[in-house]
């Protein structure tokens, strides 16, 4: 049970008539980005295409999309994409795919009015391919030879679902993500006596979420916040400032049921709460009278105590509504003495050094920040070990695959079904990219992998750019850039001026002019030792000057800046860059 690479199946052929491939391709092995190809002889759709957000190494992307290059020879037979619910994780992918692929989209009324927002974003949005379905709803998809159908389970947004499609090949269940709450905020219980029919009928395999299999508690429910959230609204003197996630559309209801009841007006603040605030009530999916907002603006009209804020910002995040508040830029809006910062959310790792300034910078400005007193404020949308074992002992499929997860929480659940009494060869543990084959007589094989890798979105200049381009970025952020400046003679051939030095964000230890004559001294011994065959075409010239300069500031320094050389000819118009200041020195 491990990751060793398989072979690459054919996969620029379609499969075999008797055939079912299962590929995901983003999904397994981390969290997010959770995307899964059903592919037959007619037909490919997607379960689920969504995005991965970047962590601190990748500079400037502003998200990861799965590599779709293995439906590139299926172009024509792209049939559907299927949604199990509206998280960013499970649909943020969606536009850089349909620019591609415009095809019919299915899902759940709050997953289609979240997607509807985004599309509208991108002017890609198309009211023929947005097809809303209803819990318990059966669709016909793959060219008709695939029934299906969206099974309600609870998770930390509305509408959302696991997924059964009915198969020639058996009935496959992808659980999407859930957890079993018995006592849901909207009401809306998760589908067991469905699931538990599919069971009794009989399913191939179970794709199974693995987000919270560490976690041997049982799973709390949503409902377990109100006690928690009620505390903090009868604690707090002031303004009660709440930072939640702007799709928990479940936790903000229990926020303004709370707030009704203790006499607060409500600010909302954020891009994203304001819009998924609004196609909740659009959708019926919050209750709440229509005078229980006001304007930010409006906050000093009111006695601080009568006043909550709800807004984004969660996990420090530099651009979100908290921010802006924290920095006194909402105009009519200021923390102060007596107020409270509240967290309702959970640490999303990576995040812990940007939570703790967060907190850190609200304590200065007087505000409490503690949770002394205060019940639970957060709840898991993601079912715990008990919850997998429940599902697995309702589905009772013959195979069963861990997904959404790293290694760790693939290996954990994998182990918990075969506690379960499964054996070694029907529990399928999967990497990204590799394929699960289903056939008519019943059986389930792993054959193989296809082309599988992510694709990074800079959307200052709304494109995707290469995994090189972020090394140089990294590059440039931890040891700077050298840029060596040669003026040539066309004629001769040789220097027609001593080179230059251009360094930014480039540190050296001893003496800055020294150094710098010490790279111009590199150069010009470069190029005057340079073979005749390399002066005479440009591109090898300067890579051996870059090599030379590399070596030079590598055993002098131990950095690694970018180096970039550039040539310039006389005559033609062009001149050197000015000289650059030296380079700073590096306190010891």
């Amino acid at each position: 049970m491990d990751f060793a690479s398989p072979p690459f199946i054919d996969w620029q052929n379609p499969p075999a008539k008797d055939e079912l491939r299962l590929i995901p391709i983003g999904g397994l092995g981390e969290f997010g980005m959770n995307a899964l190809v059903v592919h037959t002889a007619k037909s490919l759709f997607l379960v689920d295409c969504g995005q991965l957000f970047p962590s601190e190494d990748q500079p400037g992307i502003d998200s990861i999309i799965p590599d779709f290059a293995y439906l590139e020879p299926f172009a024509e037979r792209i049939d559907a994409v299927l949604l199990t619910h509206g998280h960013e994780d499970h649909l943020g992918a969606l536009p850089y795919f349909l620019e591609r692929w415009p095809v019919p989209v299915y899902g759940t009324a709050f997953t289609m009015g979240l997607l509807e927002g985004k599309l509208r974003e991108h002017e890609l949005w198309s009211p023929r391919h947005m097809h809303v379905v209803e819990d318990f709803a059966k669709v016909k998809v793959g060219r008709g030879e695939i029934q299906a159908e969206w099974i309600p389970v609870t998770h930390s947004i509305p509408d959302a679902c696991a997924i059964a499609l009915h198969t020639p090949w058996g009935v496959v269940v992808h659980t999407g993500d859930y957890k079993l709450d018995p006592s849901p905020v909207d009401g809306r219980l998760t589908g067991t006596a469905r699931l538990t029919e599919l069971g009794d009928q009989g399913v191939a395999v179970l794709l199974s979420d693995s987000t919270n299999i560490l976690n041997t508690k049982p799973t709390p429910s949503e409902e377990e916040c109100r006690g928690g959230l009620r505390d903090a609204f009868r604690a707090t003197k002031g303004k009660l400032f709440t930072a939640t996630f702007s799709s928990n559309i479940h936790r903000i209801q229990i926020f303004l049921d709370l707030a009704y009841e203790e006499g607060r007006k409500v600010c909302l603040l954020g891009r994203s709460m304001e819009r998924n605030v609004t196609v909740a009530r659009s959708l019926k999916r919050l209750a709440l009278p229509d005078d229980l907002f006001i304007e930010p603006k409006e906050v000093p009209l009111f006695p601080p105590k009568k006043v909550a804020v709800l807004c984004t910002g969660s996990q420090g995040e530099e651009m979100a509504a908290l921010q802006r508040i924290l920095k006194g830029e909402v105009k009519g809006l200021k923390m102060v003495d007596g107020d409270r910062l509240l967290l309702s959310s959970r640490a999303i790792p990576g995040n812990e050094v940007s939570i703790s300034r967060t907190l850190d910078t609200a304590a200065r400005l007087g505000a409490e920040t503690t949770l002394e007193g205060i019940g639970v404020v957060h709840a898991t949308g993601h079912g715990h070990r008990p919850d997998s074992a429940a599902m697995i002992s309702m589905v009772r499929p013959r195979h069963m695959v861990p997904v959404h997860g790293t290694y760790r929480n693939l290996k954990v659940h994998a182990q918990l079904a075969a506690s379960m009494g499964y054996d070694k060869e029907h529990i399928l543990f999967l990497d990204g990219g590799e394929c699960l084959r289903l056939f008519k007589d019943g059986r389930v094989q792993e054959a193989g992998s296809v082309p599988v890798g992510k694709c990074f979105v800079d959307q200052g200049v709304d494109h995707m750019v290469d995994a090189r381009v972020i090394h140089d970025r990294l590059i440039l952020q931890e040891d700077g850039i050298v840029i060596a400046t040669l003026v040539v003679d066309p004629d001769t051939g040789d220097l027609a001026a001593e080179p230059s030095i251009l360094t930014r964000g480039f540190v050296v230890l001893n003496d800055d002019q020294a150094y710098s004559e010490l790279l111009r001294l590199t150069v010009r011994n470069a190029f005057d030792e340079a073979p005749r065959e390399i002066r005479k075409d440009r591109d090898l010239l300067v890579e051996f000057l870059r090599q030379s300069l590399r070596r030079t500031i590598r055993k002098t320094t131990q950095t690694r800046p970018v180096v970039v050389p550039m040539i310039l000819e006389t005559g033609g118009g062009e001149a050197p860059p000015p000289p650059a200041p030296a380079p700073r020195k590096r306190k010891r």
